[in-house]
């Protein structure tokens, strides 16, 4: 079987007195997950589904993605500053909330990379059993190619309707990070420098500097200034295994 190898890394603000890779879990294969849970499965049908190409196939380059902290909160209306997010829990990570105060971020951001053509959707955890955040908020999911962009995961949340109280467990999965190969895949865990950064930063801010530009030509211009090339060549400089 041929083999895929993904970048990974943990993304998030320059702060000059915090580094917060403490807080970023490692992805884990969701196929190995669900296999252990169903081991002592006796359902032969329940079983079957599991086996089933339709579903290993998907879930063999899926990944989860565990939430480090219980999280809670509730979105006021303040007369000076109007919707913000007041922290309600012992612990807290950083959620940034929109205008409006109808979305907002949840800061674990995990950027990919890949040498080979290799496209990542972006889902909610759909087939986890200790998801409970969806009963206050709903991951919005994207799709996009790793080999071609350099930017990191943006996990967009949008509240469910007239909802102003939102909680996620320590532990709960908070996304998956589907791979859309047949081939496997193998992750590799590297250290996000300046260089490393500033490029996702222009990528991320693309709409700011080049509108209204269709995905498609941003990556041709990304491969033709071999953009994708000093990625590489960074993050070989980066890895930790």
């Amino acid at each position: 079987m041929k083999k895929k190898t993904v970048y990974w890394a943990p993304w998030y603000p320059l702060q000059d007195m915090y580094n917060w890779n403490i807080l970023f879990l490692e992805p884990k294969k969701l196929l190995n997950k669900v296999i252990e849970e169903t081991k002592d499965l006796k359902c032969e049908r329940a079983k079957g589904m599991l086996k089933c190409p339709a579903f290993s196939n998907l879930s063999k380059n899926t990944f989860y993605v565990e939430n480090p902290l219980t999280t809670e909160f509730d979105v006021v209306n303040t007369p000076e500053h109007g919707k913000q997010i007041v922290y309600t829990g012992q612990h807290k990570y950083l959620c940034q909330l929109s205008y409006q105060g109808t979305t907002f971020t949840y800061g674990l951001n995990y950027i990919f990379f890949s040498e080979d053509d290799l496209e990542i959707m972006v889902t909610s955890p759909h087939f986890s059993k200790n998801v409970r955040y969806t009963q206050y908020a709903r991951l919005a999911p994207g799709r996009y190619n790793i080999s071609k962009w350099f930017r990191p995961v943006s996990l967009e949340m949008l509240f469910n309707d007239n909802e102003t109280h939102f909680r996620m467990e320590e532990y709960e999965h908070l996304a998956y990070f589907h791979f859309l190969t047949d081939d496997k895949v193998e992750l590799k865990r590297f250290d996000l420098n300046n260089n490393l950064r500033k490029i996702s930063e222009t990528c991320s801010d693309v709409s700011s500097w080049w509108t209204n530009v269709p995905l498609i030509k941003r990556y041709d211009r990304f491969l033709k200034t071999k953009t994708n090339k000093l990625v590489m060549s960074e993050i070989k400089k980066q890895l930790l295994e």
